[in-house]
């Protein structure tokens, strides 16, 4: 009896020492890349890759049936003019009307040359002035829209097809606290939560950076990174985008057979946050996923 006594306290005290080595750790990591590698190679990934193949061409600009035919018939006014040649209608005063049609491009030509010269001087102007740094504003109107008007990341079409199709997006994400609610966020994510005070430090424009104790989990597709409780060294970087009011909501009340009713709006002041970066703890990187990204896969696959 002393000796299992004995022995069940030795188990106690194990116990105890793998809980305080269990509480003391910065967060538990999961790993399940081995997983979802076989996931992956399984009839699941071969569904995922049919679905991929769902936004194939998609972004191709609209097929033209007569677009093979104008590179070998060309233009109709030149197939006009082939045929009045060949009949010999302006046969007779066809020496006039070259004089006179060399004798008028000669003109438009030199006052094409002098207007040439006076846009080269003007771009030459324009572009000591873009050598400071700025970027001119073709080269923005070139790259696109980033967001759409509803604040979401601009994708093409294909990616689109894709993804309601059931592909995975890749990337990693992360579980915050943030105004006394949680939220799972990516990069470009846009989050609508309750005016966040004081306004002088959430102003328009500022970034804030969310760790410690606020990331409570984080994970991509090789492992999961769960907080203790919170994930210390995962960062979480937003930008304040907006303060203003959501849409109205209809507070309704009737008392029926008592000729009572009321309707009041009610408007809630939200602050609008644009996710920027989530970043993952030191020694963590190397989980990360850059090879799935679901961009690269959709342009591989057209």
């Amino acid at each position: 009896h002393q000796h299992n006594h004995h022995h069940h306290n030795i188990n106690i005290t194990n116990n105890t020492k793998n809980s305080k080595r269990w509480l003391s750790s910065k967060y538990a990591s999961v790993d399940h890349s081995t997983a979802y590698q076989t996931s992956m190679s399984s009839s699941h990934g071969t569904q995922l890759q049919l679905a991929l193949e769902e936004g194939k061409g998609k972004d191709d600009a609209p097929f033209d049936p007569f677009s093979q035919f104008l590179d070998q018939m060309g233009s109709t006014e030149n197939a006009n003019a082939d045929g009045y040649q060949q009949h010999g209608e302006f046969e007779v005063e066809e020496e006039h009307i070259e004089e006179a049609e060399f004798e008028e491009i000669a003109a438009t030509d030199a006052a094409d040359g002098d207007a040439e010269k006076d846009e080269a001087q003007h771009e030459e102007e324009i572009l000591d002035v873009d050598e400071d740094g700025e970027e001119s504003e073709d080269d923005e109107d070139d790259e696109g829209p980033v967001y759409t008007t509803t604040g979401a990341l601009h994708r093409p079409k294909s990616e689109k097809i894709a993804l309601a199709a059931g592909y995975p997006a890749g990337g990693q994400f992360a579980v915050i606290h943030l105004a006394g609610r949680q939220h799972k966020v990516t990069q470009d994510d846009l989050l609508v939560v309750n005016k966040l005070k004081p306004v002088a430090h959430w102003c328009v424009g500022s970034t804030h950076t969310i760790k410690g104790d606020n990331v409570l989990l984080m994970g991509n597709q090789k492992k999961t990174l769960v907080g203790l409780p919170g994930v210390k060294g995962a960062e979480v970087d937003v930008m304040v985008e907006e303060i203003t009011r959501d849409k109205t909501l209809i507070i309704f009340k009737k008392r029926r057979r008592k000729n009572s009713r009321r309707k009041n709006g009610f408007r809630r002041q939200v602050t609008f946050l644009r996710v920027l970066d989530v970043r993952m703890p030191k020694g963590e990187e190397v989980g990360d996923v850059g090879d799935d990204n679901v961009e690269e896969d959709v342009r591989a696959a057209a």
